[in-house]
């Protein structure tokens, strides 16, 4: 694996095998496997694994339900569970804070992106996986879902009512999920997010540190530095694309990037994506945060997003919603 291919951190992987949720027999395998290969725990924790290799895991054994096992693990988390950054989280003021904190997912795993936005009476966090394997992107989701939910109201000590709506592409996993944890949930939007009561954004955690916090702030935005040019091509393309003009085309971000069309169209392809992909997934995220975030009129929305008038703004919208934005906007507040 290169240094800027999407990975998930092997404590993840050390967190479920001593969760009790895989059948004991595929712990002991893994167990010895480990010992075979000469990884020892420690080892294991700094490691990181491909998604490739994880979705190979689970496809190896047929006994184990994926979908389920992604909501039970992210209904398990603790607030030390998420690595080098639990302690950052942790001393976050208030959950508002905790959750503008997604600038620094990067170092933890680059195979999600998490956004935030807020409306007049909600909170938004949008999840946006891009790990290269398509099983593996459903269960980033499902169990970030179920993550966040339940570290939200470890933070805070106060039970509250987070709304979590699936991108519809994901509608068949909560058929196939037994779990009180998603009963509620809905798979019919645009992107997946979780929207959290304006009210419970404000809720002080439990662990706030104001100097401490400040501190692992500055000692993250100095790691995103140093590592800026070492993350996958395509996190480099989103940042891209989504700081700069609407209309950026393929040319202009090769440029940017310093390479050229066919090279980024190669690595692109490496990653399991294309220029396009990138590109329409960026202006659907911007569209709901618009549509449901602002109260800007449709035209000025489309200007926003690069299309050249509003009927083509709406005519790729229902394409990706089966709504025109209006009436998406309408019937999601």
């Amino acid at each position: 694996m290169s240094a800027s291919s999407p990975y998930i951190p092997g404590h993840y992987l050390l967190q479920l095998m001593g969760s009790g949720l895989l059948p004991e027999s595929i712990t002991q395998y893994l167990e010895e496997h480990l010992k075979k290969t000469g990884l020892d725990p420690l080892q294991l924790d700094s490691a990181r694994l491909t998604p490739q290799s994880l979705e190979a895991l689970l496809l190896a054994w047929p006994e184990i339900q994926p979908q389920s096992l992604a909501v039970a693990f992210g209904d398990q988390v603790t607030l030390t569970s998420q690595g080098n950054l639990s302690l950052l989280i942790m001393t976050a003021p208030q959950l508002r804070d905790a959750l503008t904190l997604h600038t620094f997912l990067p170092l933890l795993s680059d195979a999600v992106t998490l956004q935030f936005y807020e409306t007049a009476d909600h909170g938004y966090v949008q999840i946006i996986p891009h790990s290269g394997s398509a099983l593996l992107d459903e269960l980033l989701v499902l169990y970030g879902c179920a993550a966040l939910c339940k570290l939200s109201r470890l933070l805070t000590g106060h039970t509250f009512s987070a709304r979590v709506n699936l991108a519809s592409v994901y509608r068949g996993s909560l058929t196939m999920i037994e779990s009180a944890t998603c009963q509620n949930w809905q798979a019919n939007a645009l992107v997946s997010s979780i929207a959290f009561p304006l009210s419970a954004l404000e809720l002080s955690s439990h662990f706030a540190d104001a100097i401490t916090h400040r501190r692992l702030v500055k000692d993250c935005e100095d790691r995103m530095q140093r590592r800026q040019n070492m993350q996958p091509l395509v996190t480099r393309l989103r940042q891209l694309i989504s700081a700069s003009e609407p209309t950026m085309d393929q040319e202009s971000a090769a440029r940017a990037l310093n390479m050229s069309r066919s090279t980024l169209k190669r690595q692109l392809a490496a990653e399991n994506t294309s220029f396009q992909t990138v590109l329409t997934d960026i202006r659907k995220e911007k569209a709901v945060r618009l549509l449901l975030g602002t109260t800007l009129p449709l035209d000025e929305i489309a200007e926003q997003l690069g299309y050249s008038d509003q009927t083509n703004f709406s005519h790729a919208f229902r394409q990706w919603s089966g709504f025109t934005p209006g009436q998406y906007r309408k019937h999601s507040r």
